[in-house]
């Protein structure tokens, strides 16, 4: 471009220079003379000055710079034309935005997915009873003696009556079968001599279970003798129970020789170690005793109901 600059320059200075060769000047005052002369020698100089402005203006816009003096935005000598250049001093990422009051993340929302550690241990008699794998087995006597004693009582309702042991060892059976948590799987056997069992399996304590135990419950009614070790072993013949709960008014007269018999069935059965907790009806002397050393021998407790 510079090159092009010179070139226009030299151009500019032949037609002025022309103006001043005597020959040429002599030549166009005779033919024109002198008023004309000088008319000429001005537009001459005005298109020389006209000429070179515009070459310049030209150079300028083209880029026309002397090399090696960049200015800022393009390389040096020896720069690669239209290389991108790299020392710049702009951002080359997305700036990051940091929230000067940042808000605590939302809590997740488990909806019922509740844990089942949180829920309330079965109720009976008022008392808790502990589950170390959340299964229950209610073992309730219905010999001939739980028809005796007639006593005041509440009702499920929460009105008060008054009935033998029978009933009222109902009323805390079922009021303990509503109240089970639903991560719990429960089972009954009733008994006298004989056994009858609510279920051959485990159960979830799910609201139509619970109705079905509690009808079967309401249909039981006193007699025979009592059988309290073999209905308790059968109890305790489901391996995945851990917990048995026993009523009884503790007067054991069939299926062992002796009381002995029967605590001794009971042990043997209870392979899987479950607690068990003995609720004596009106217990009393040696029944009593007998309650207290069938709890004892499962690491459960023992407790007086009226």
């Amino acid at each position: 471009m510079v090159q092009r600059l010179g070139a226009f320059q030299k151009i500019d200075r032949k037609i002025v220079d022309a103006g001043r060769v005597p020959g040429f000047e002599r030549s166009l005052r005779q033919g024109i003379g002198d008023e004309t002369m000088r008319l000429l020698r001005s537009v001459i100089a005005g298109t020389a000055a006209l000429l070179v402005a515009a070459n310049m203006a030209t150079a300028q816009q083209t880029g026309g710079s002397t090399p090696g003096m960049g200015t800022g935005t393009g390389g040096g000598p020896g720069s690669t034309p239209g290389a991108t250049p790299t020392d710049l001093d702009l951002p080359l990422e997305k700036p990051l935005y940091v929230d000067p009051n940042p808000q605590p993340p939302p809590t997740p929302d488990d909806g019922d997915r509740d844990d089942p550690r949180d829920e309330p241990p079965p109720v009976i008699y008022g008392e808790e009873i502990t589950s170390e794998n959340d299964t229950i087995f209610y073992v309730i006597d219905i010999s001939c003696s739980m028809d005796w004693d007639n006593r005041s009582y509440t009702t499920l309702e929460g009105t008060t009556r008054n009935g033998p042991r029978m009933a009222r060892a109902k009323v805390e059976l079922i009021r303990s079968i509503l109240g089970l948590s639903r991560n719990f799987k429960f089972n009954m056997i009733a008994f006298d001599c004989g056994t009858r069992r609510w279920r051959s399996g485990m159960q979830e304590a799910n609201d139509a279970n619970k109705q079905a135990a509690v009808a079967w419950v309401n249909a039981l009614t006193p007699t025979g003798a009592t059988g309290t070790g073999p209905a308790t072993a059968l109890a305790l013949g489901d391996k995945d129970n851990m917990s048995v709960v026993l009523l009884t008014d503790g007067a054991p007269n069939c299926g062992a020789n002796s009381m002995d018999g029967h605590r001794q069935m009971i042990r043997v059965a209870n392979t899987q170690r479950a607690v068990i907790n003995v609720f004596g009806i009106a217990a009393s002397g040696t029944y009593r005793t007998f309650c207290q050393n069938v709890a004892s021998d499962a690491g459960g407790a023992y407790f007086d109901v009226p």
